[in-house]
Order: structure tokens, then C-alpha cells, then sequence
């Protein structure tokens, strides 16, 4: 009996070390679900441990007495096992509580689930298109959002919010089915294809949040990740105002008549843009320019000024360079400089 006890005590501490394993995991990764920063995340982190304290309660119950009667009624030197054919109040017992219980989570979850899609007050509507395999966001039509071209504002990879505001998440899916979750800071919803499905949900804080498509759509599921960052409403704008600028310039006709320049000239010959027919190895690898902080590791930042110094002498810059002095028109390095500055 000793080693029976100690069996199922090691068993239990592996379990329990397993438990807390997994918690630490998903607490690092920032998509501990009972880690709630929204309100919606707050009100399905109280009905889960709802659930949780009702069903270990029930679990004590019944592996109590499961435990007790084994231990009280086994058989052993000098007493015989009793048997036992039937107890009418027991199963009595055992019938209508679990059926309260029951019937009183189902009312408690639809109660929640009602609140769970309640967006149409929402302040923001965003829609996010899940394709093999990212997310697509696009923005309201409205005057903070709007682009060049008058469209909605597009991005992928993170979708920003401002912090305190009930958004309303559209759900649309381009190919197969995928699922939107975003554990602290709201429930989960499908997409798909040929549907349209909605969820909302609010950052009490500001800060970045993961989640992670949770429907398995193809070979790279495990990458569709989601990050939302939330930012005070100040901040907010400033974000919406400098996305709207990356993306007109990016899309404008100075860049693009700036990247057929570079890919018509000797610069592609030389350097490489990863992407593009630009694929020489002479010079370095120019797919990222803009975010780094040095023109060939001695002027910086990486601005318009400091390009366009380079692209006019580069030898008076850095004598002894490899890169010749092309002699570059000052429109040609206007325009080269206006694309090499959106490569981030």
C-alpha cells in the first residue's frame, strides 16, 4: 500500500512539474490566457475559473470517494470485500447534480457568448483577411487611414490599436479555414472562406500581444502568428499618420521610377535587393539599407542627406572604396536614394 502511495505521488509532482512547465511557457510567450489585459479577456477568464473550481471540486468528490471506498471496503487479512448492489438516493444524487451543474454552465456560457460577440458599439472596425499563411489588416475608410490612391490603409504582420477603444475585428479568409486568437486579450473566432465572421476586443494597457492562427491551414501554419500592439491614443495617431506616409511613399511614383533607375543601372549589378533581379555580389547586400544605422559603415544615419552624399561621391566619402564615382545626375540620385531609403 506504502508503494502504491508513492506511486501516485510521483505521478501527481510529474504532473503537477509538466503544468507549471507549460504555464511558465506561455506566460514568457505573452499568450497566457489567464494573463487578461481587456475586458473581454476578463470575463472569459472568470468563467473559466468558474469551471475550473466547480470541476475540481467534483473531480475531489468523486476521486475521494473512489479512493475512500477502495482503501475502506478492500479485501485483507481477516475482512472480505463488500459488495455493493445499488444505493437508490446515491444515484439519485449523482443524476440530478450533474445535471444542475449542467444545465447552469450551458446558461453561463451562453450568457458569456452573447457578450462574447457583442461588437456592432464597437469605436474601430478593422478587417483582417487570413491567407496561406499571414494576416492581411485594412483599416477604416476613413481620413486617418486613407492613402494616396483614397484607399483604406493595408498592412500585414501587426495590427495596431489604441488603447481603452472596443475594436471590432472582420473576419475573412481567402482560402482555407483559419482562426484569430489573441489569448489576453479576447475569445477566438474562425475564418472562413466565403463567410464573413466578427470578434472585437480591447487592451486595457499598452503593449505588444501574441497570438497564433489556430486551425490548422497547410504546411506553414505554425507561422502564422498574430501581434497586436496597442498604443495610447496619442501615439495611436502618430502611428496612423506615419503609416499612411511609409505607404504613399513607398507606392509613390518617386519610388518606383527610383527603383527601375537602380535595377536599370550598375547598382544591380554590384548589390543585391532580395526580391528583385538585383542580385550582384560585389557590393553589400542592400535589402535592408534603411534600417541600419551606417552608409558603408561610416556615414551616418541612413537619411536623404547622407544617401545622397554617398551616391554623388562615394570616393570622397570613404576613400578607397570599391564603389566608383558614377557621376549620377542629380535627379538620378534623387530618385535612387528615394527607393533605397524604403528598403527596411
Amino acid at each position: 500500500m506504502q508503494q502504491l502511495g508513492r506511486r501516485i505521488g510521483s505521478v501527481a509532482l510529474l504532473s503537477l512539474g509538466i503544468l507549471l512547465a507549460i504555464a511558465g511557457q506561455a506566460a514568457a510567450d505573452d499568450s497566457w490566457p489567464m494573463d487578461p489585459r481587456g475586458p473581454l479577456a476578463k470575463d472569459i477568464a472568470g468563467l473559466y475559473w468558474l469551471l475550473f473550481v466547480v470541476a475540481v471540486i467534483v473531480l475531489a468528490i468523486v476521486v475521494g470517494g473512489l479512493v475512500y471506498a477502495g482503501i475502506r471496503f478492500r479485501a485483507r487479512p481477516g475482512h472480505v470485500a463488500k459488495q455493493f448492489h445499488g444505493h437508490s438516493g446515491l444515484e439519485m444524487l449523482w443524476t440530478v447534480i450533474p445535471t444542475i451543474i449542467v444545465v447552469s454552465f450551458s446558461v453561463l456560457s451562453i450568457s458569456h457568448l452573447n457578450y462574447v460577440n457583442a461588437s456592432d458599439d464597437a469605436e474601430l472596425t478593422i478587417r483582417a483577411k487570413g491567407k496561406q499563411w499571414a494576416w492581411i489588416y485594412t483599416y477604416p475608410n476613413e481620413p486617418a487611414f486613407l492613402t494616396r490612391e483614397n484607399k483604406p490603409l493595408q498592412t500585414a504582420e501587426e495590427l495596431h490599436i489604441p488603447v481603452g477603444t472596443k475594436v471590432k475585428i472582420e473576419l475573412e479568409a481567402a482560402d482555407v479555414i483559419h482562426s484569430f486568437w489573441v489569448p489576453a486579450l479576447g475569445g477566438k473566432k474562425d475564418a472562413v472562406p466565403g463567410r464573413s465572421t466578427s470578434l472585437w476586443l480591447q487592451a486595457d494597457q499598452a503593449g505588444v500581444y501574441k497570438g497564433q492562427c489556430t486551425e490548422f491551414c497547410g504546411t506553414g501554419h505554425a507561422d502564422m502568428l498574430i501581434v497586436i500592439v496597442a498604443q495610447s491614443k496619442a501615439d495611436y495617431a502618430t502611428w496612423a499618420k506615419g503609416a499612411v506616409d511609409d505607404y504613399n511613399r513607398l507606392n509613390g511614383p518617386e519610388v518606383a521610377k527610383g527603383r527601375e533607375t537602380f535595377l536599370a543601372n550598375a547598382c544591380s549589378g554590384c548589390h543585391m535587393v532580395k526580391g528583385t533581379t538585383a542580385a550582384g555580389k560585389v557590393g553589400p547586400d542592400l535589402t535592408n539599407i534603411a534600417s541600419r544605422k551606417q552608409i558603408a559603415g561610416v556615414l551616418g544615419p541612413v537619411n536623404a542627406a547622407n544617401m545622397t552624399a554617398w551616391l554623388k561621391n562615394p570616393q570622397a566619402v570613404k576613400p578607397g572604396t570599391q564603389m566608383p564615382n558614377l557621376n549620377l545626375s542629380d535627379q538620378t540620385i534623387a530618385d535612387i536614394t528615394s527607393y533605397l531609403l524604403t528598403l527596411k
